[in-house]
Order: C-alpha cells, then structure tokens, then sequence
C-alpha cells in the first residue's frame, strides 16, 4: 500500500459528517455548477461511506445549493447510501440567481445538521461536523455574522474551495473562520477534477 492509499484509508476510520454547500448564484454559470456537482459526487465515491446511519465510523454526506435568501435547495440530507447520492445529483436544477451565503448556512443548520420538525441534532454527535464551502464568495452580506455564529456554535469545521480568480477574500476567511489553510485557492472549476487538487483535498477532510 503506498503512501497514498494509506492517506485514504485512514479516512475511514475516522467519522465525519460533511456538508457541501455549493453556490447555484448566477455567477457561477451552468458550465461550472455541472463540475462542481460532479466533484462532490466523487468525493462520495472516493470516500468510505458509513454503513447505515447508526453507524458510528465513517463517512456521511449532504449537499445544500444555495441561492439568493429565499433560495435554498437541500439536494439530499446527511446520508450513506451512494445510490440516493447519485441518484439526487443527476436530478439537481440550477438556480441561477444571486447569492446570500449567511441564509444558506443558517438553512443548512437547521435542516440538514438539526431537525427542521424539532430542533433534534441529525448530525452524529461523535462525529466531525464539517461544511465544504464550493464558492468565489462574492455574495450578500446579510446574516453573514450570524451565520458564523451558528457554525461556532455547532462546532462546524470549515472548508472552502474558491474557484476563479475574482473572489473575495473577506467573506472566504469568514467562512474558514479566520483559517487560511481551510482556503482551496484554485483558478477555475475544472480543476475539481485534477488530482493535484482532489487528492490534496481528500486528505485534508479526512
């Protein structure tokens, strides 16, 4: 086993409950959100999934797309089956509209992380809860310090991956929580599936 495949391995062990919140604003463009939708289908497949959702290892998945304040799609919820994954991202619809990234996290906290019936935690509590920002977060401001609040309070750990080379760079260390390594700086969405990037990135969440 080489060094590679052991940095994948470990994945496994560990549990981790990751949520990608991917932009569907109008600046993305349809050519891209398809890229981006197809990484996080990757990274479901690269990774090892849990075995159920009682189980305690391991890896399970949710993918929010966000809009503009209003709009917000939950694609599919905090799951391990590859087959629900796959089957919701070949049906997903493009937003295309603006950008209000601080709704999005407060609506992934309380639909995708709590029960949006009762305020119970979905995510597993031994688990790392952790947000995968896919944005050039160039957004609206409004409910951004909330927001923050909110993943503190959850103990979200972040990971953003900026794409393009005109983001902006205030809002992308919010959302890192003031952590620069938690920043994927790459020049555009075709490098999601170069495996400089992608490697990098898997050893990283895990």
């Amino acid at each position: 086993m080489d060094a590679q495949e052991l940095a994948v391995a470990q994945c496994t062990q560990r549990p981790v409950d990751i949520v990608f919140l991917l932009d569907g604003s109008e600046r993305i463009g349809e050519q891209n959100f398809q890229s981006a939708h197809r990484f996080v289908e990757d990274v479901a497949q690269q990774l090892t999934l849990a075995r159920s959702n009682s189980d305690h290892m391991n890896a399970r998945i949710a993918l929010l797309q966000y809009g503009s304040e209003r709009d917000q799609n939950v694609v599919f919820p905090l799951t391990h089956n590859l087959t629900e994954i796959s089957d919701a991202l070949a049906q997903i619809k493009y937003l295309d509209s603006s950008s209000n990234i601080g709704s999005a996290i407060i609506h992934a906290i309380n639909n995708i992380v709590l029960s949006p019936g009762n305020g119970q935690r979905l995510a597993r509590r031994n688990a790392e809860l952790s947000f995968i920002f896919i944005t050039d977060g160039i957004t609206g401001s409004k409910n951004l310090e909330e927001a923050i609040n909110s993943m503190k309070k959850q103990d979200v750990m972040p990971t953003v991956v900026a794409l393009g080379s005109d983001v902006d760079m205030d809002v992308l260390l919010k959302l890192g929580l003031g952590d620069r390594a938690a920043i994927f700086r790459e020049k555009d969405y075709h490098s999601l599936s170069q495996p400089s990037f992608f490697d990098r990135f898997i050893r990283w969440i895990c």
